[in-house]
């Protein structure tokens, strides 16, 4: 009798493990609900197992993403298109981000003296996720870096230095590679950017750029330009959602709890996140 009601007591544990087990896996399901960012390549040195260590630049928008509710993906390096369309094909939205100069060879130009530091492996693989982006039209935000090769894979052209080819008193960069600079941007109305910022006019942003936009590429409008004229966002006319900025809101995020910037990131994941019930 005694080795009856062992079994029996043995076996109503299993059966409250069985359960148990599966409710407790519902924290992985919760976090799969979040939307899924991925975050374009810029170096290999991703600690694989936690997902947490990345580069220092890299880690400012995988935090920034966090922070905003959602989940940062690190995307591998693209050595095609093709590759980049498989590898976006999980992901909600992409975030392409800044970094260096772009090498002017893209646009069909020779370098200039003023010209900085180069990563053509990098130019490379972003040209292959923003061509999948566009081809996809996958919901897409290009930061600094990433607008300024939107512009040149839509057929634009940049100036290498602001500085030396279009002299301005407005600061986009700290001479001193310090710090972040600020300046006013004016924000037009009734448009994606004023929508996901849910700001419109006159609004306050950081900078860390020396390049800028020089001729607009085609299906490219402008949405926001600095006092001096220099074009501060773009948007891709013939795709659903792909937004270009010049300006860092995963730095305010991370280092100042900008509310608006991180309302922009906010809005932008809940976009995106539509876009893809829609879309299936």
């Amino acid at each position: 009798m005694r080795n009856i009601k062992l079994k029996r007591l043995f076996l109503s544990i299993a059966i409250i493990l069985a359960i148990i087990f599966p409710l407790a896996g519902c924290s992985s399901i919760k976090d799969g609900n979040k939307v899924q960012v991925g975050i374009s390549w810029s170096t290999d040195e991703v600690d694989k197992d936690s997902k947490d260590k990345v580069d220092a630049d890299t880690q400012v928008y995988a935090d920034a993403v966090r922070k905003a509710g959602g989940n940062p993906v690190f995307l591998p390096e693209f050595k095609s298109k093709e590759d980049a369309i498989k590898g976006i094909e999980d992901v909600d939205c992409i975030i392409v981000t800044g970094g260096e100069d772009l090498n002017p060879k893209l646009y069909n130009e020779e370098k200039i003296p003023e010209l900085e530091e180069l990563n053509t492996v990098r130019d490379s693989s972003d040209v292959n996720l923003i061509n999948a982006c566009l081809e996809k039209d996958k919901t897409t935000l290009a930061t600094c870096r990433g607008m300024q090769l939107t512009n040149i894979l839509s057929g634009g052209t940049l100036y290498q230095d602001i500085i030396s080819q279009r002299p301005t008193d407005i600061v986009h960069r700290d001479p001193e590679k310090k710090i972040y600079v600020r300046h006013n941007i004016d924000v037009l109305p009734d448009n994606i950017l004023s929508k996901t910022m849910d700001l419109t006019g006159e609004v306050e942003v950081n900078s860390w750029h020396h390049q800028a936009i020089k001729d607009l590429g085609n299906n490219l409008s402008v949405l926001a330009t600095a006092p001096d004229g220099t074009i501060e966002s773009i948007k891709r006319d013939d795709k659903t959602f792909f937004l270009g900025i010049q300006w860092h809101p995963e730095e305010l995020i991370t280092g100042h709890d900008d509310k608006n910037a991180l309302k922009f990131y906010q809005n932008y994941f809940k976009t995106a996140k539509e876009l893809n019930k829609e879309s299936k």
